[in-house]
């Protein structure tokens, strides 16, 4: 029986499309997306430009299946589990995914969707909105506003947007007028003290919490 989670691969000289992807996301990692090419890539993995042009048509197709092969490695849970808890957990997958590959990770936000992997996991979140007791229109909003906030809080936490306040970045503040910056000033402490996943933890609370409250209200029994 075949896999539909599996990559294409056979090729010209029998190169295999799923160790170019690897490969691909192991070098992206080390040189950043400024300097990832399918040439460079190429001469790392001793492979002619043509083999990669074959299997991805072009970098674009390129970056599409590295960011599919991000996804396939994203875990979800029992859908007998209730869809809070599901979607929480979705969310940590994609956290854990970001700090591991920041670089590749940010190739996510490129896609509306970027392959089966995708859709698959995009099911499971229609599935537990559903679940939730969302009608079709909200199903789909808070689907996509879900992807835009976690991919987003995963990628700026990866990024260093989501990190504690520096000295360098005190120094500065501190060098504020104190007339229309108190309150920064005041809350630098607070700032130099956010720990590692408190933002993206506050943030998946709240907007699961907002879809709670936006559920149709149940009548009560007998009415």
């Amino acid at each position: 029986m075949k896999n539909p989670n599996k990559i294409k691969t056979t090729g010209p000289k029998g190169l295999a499309s799923q160790t170019m992807v690897n490969a691909a996301i192991e070098f992206m990692e080390a040189v950043g997306d400024s300097n990832f090419s399918l040439r460079k890539l190429a001469s790392k993995i001793a492979c002619d430009p043509m083999s990669l042009q074959y299997h991805f048509k072009s970098k674009k197709g390129l970056e599409r299946a590295m960011a599919e092969e991000l996804t396939r490695r994203i875990t979800t849970i029992s859908d007998l589990e209730p869809w809070d808890q599901r979607l929480q957990h979705l969310a940590y997958q994609y956290r854990e995914i970001a700090l591991a590959y920041p670089n590749t990770f940010k190739l996510m936000q490129q896609f509306w969707s970027t392959g089966l992997a995708d859709y698959i996991r995009a099911e499971y979140v229609c599935q537990a909105l559903t679940d939730a007791g969302c009608n079709d229109n909200q199903v789909t909003s808070f689907c996509l506003g879900y992807y835009a906030c976690i991919i987003g809080l995963a990628a700026s936490e990866a990024g260093g947007l989501l990190r504690p306040a520096d000295e360098t970045d005190i120094q500065d503040i501190k060098k504020l007028p104190d007339q229309g910056f108190e309150l920064t000033k005041k809350l630098a402490p607070a700032f130099q003290a956010v720990e590692p996943g408190q933002v993206f933890a506050y943030t998946v609370d709240l907007f699961i919490e907002g879809i709670r409250k936006a559920l149709p209200k149940k009548s009560p029994p007998g009415n």
